[in-house]
């Protein structure tokens, strides 16, 4: 089963994406760029890839409702979490420690979950979502790390909270295969709803902290490989 290899995969990337700031000087680095070339690549992926297929899988008529559902509940999870992190003083996200993680390791299962039922309902699908989550994840693991140091926590905890928010991936992927085929197209579009909350409404606004064409550029390219590598393995 590829996408199990995927998933492991992503799960890795998130993992050494973590250890940068933690075991090097990486932390001082600005990251916008990849983090913007991530972002264009998720959001790219849902548009370009999942969406075609979720509407030729349940209709254009009935992927609307999954696609909203998937945006809306991952922002109502970020948005909870941060709130209960913060009910005492005002706070962002940076200071949100363990709290902030429940978010992190939502977004991961569901990355698990993508991959598996992009890759059912076509494997070059599977691989174009895996390469998107796989970039995604690098970041993720990053910031993980960078939070955890900032909130005040060791680097053994940190270690632990980067495993705890990487391993969902896997497990997303693990568990799939109860769903029944009838979701496979409704998961495709709740999770392309996921990818874009996520790449237009996290990454992006983190990559335009240093807004210079440099940056738009490498979302512009995250954003045109994703349709080409869809095209190359298709023929």
């Amino acid at each position: 089963m590829m996408y199990l290899f995927y998933a492991f995969i992503a799960t890795v990337s998130s993992i050494l994406g973590g250890l940068l700031p933690l075991y090097t000087r990486a932390k001082d680095i600005k990251h916008q760029y990849l983090i913007g070339f991530a972002s264009g690549v998720l959001i790219s992926t849902a548009l370009f890839e999942m969406l075609p297929e979720a509407v030729s899988e349940i209709g254009a008529e009935r992927f609307a409702l999954p696609l909203a559902l998937g945006f809306f509940s991952l922002y109502l999870v970020e948005k909870a979490v941060m709130i209960h992190a913060c009910t005492e003083t005002e706070c962002d996200i940076h200071n949100a420690g363990w709290v902030g993680m429940i978010g992190l390791g939502f977004e991961s299962l569901l990355d698990g979950i993508a991959i598996a039922a992009g890759y059912v309902v076509n494997p070059v699908l599977g691989l174009v979502i895996g390469f998107a989550v796989i970039v995604h994840e690098f970041p993720v693991g990053f910031s993980t790390s960078v939070i955890m140091r900032y909130s005040g926590y060791s680097v053994e905890q940190s270690l632990l909270a980067l495993v705890l928010t990487s391993v969902p991936t896997v497990i997303g992927a693990l568990i799939f295969p109860v769903f029944p085929p009838y979701l496979f197209g409704p998961v495709l579009a709740f999770t392309a709803g996921t990818f874009i909350y996520i790449g237009a409404s996290d990454l992006l606004p983190e990559a335009h902290r240093t807004v210079n064409w440099t940056v738009v550029s490498m979302v512009l390219a995250g954003a045109v490989l994703t349709p080409l590598i869809g095209w190359v393995f298709s023929l």
